[in-house]
């Protein structure tokens, strides 16, 4: 938990600086900090979608959401994004596009 607190620390301090594309290492960090919690954060289709994101040139990612549902949020640096699309389109699940915003994320609009 220490780890995960750290890795809040480092988010924060890239979000102020405006490091942005340091967001994909954090991300990464607490992702493998969250593996060695127990053997049950992760499982083969997390495992098979995060390293097709990786492979494809996202930096890093978070599970988000809880156990058997949820989602996989990936940063992107410059225009990798469109590899990591195409490649996770080849996966099971559903994209949904977010972006930063003075507010914080926002992944949706209501009418």
């Amino acid at each position: 938990m220490h780890k995960l607190k750290e890795q809040a620390q480092q988010m924060k301090v890239a979000l102020l600086k405006g490091t942005l594309n340091d967001i994909g290492t954090i991300l990464d960090y607490g992702f493998q900090q969250k593996r060695l919690m127990a053997s049950n954060i992760s499982n083969a289709s997390i495992e098979q979608l995060y390293s097709t994101a990786i492979a494809a040139g996202a930096t890093g990612g978070k599970i988000s959401g809880a156990g058997g549902g949820g989602f996989m949020i990936f940063y992107c640096p410059a225009n990798t994004r469109y590899q990591v699309i195409e490649a996770l389109q080849k996966c099971s699940g559903y994209l949904r596009e977010y972006s930063f915003t003075k507010l914080g994320l926002q992944t949706w609009t209501v009418e």
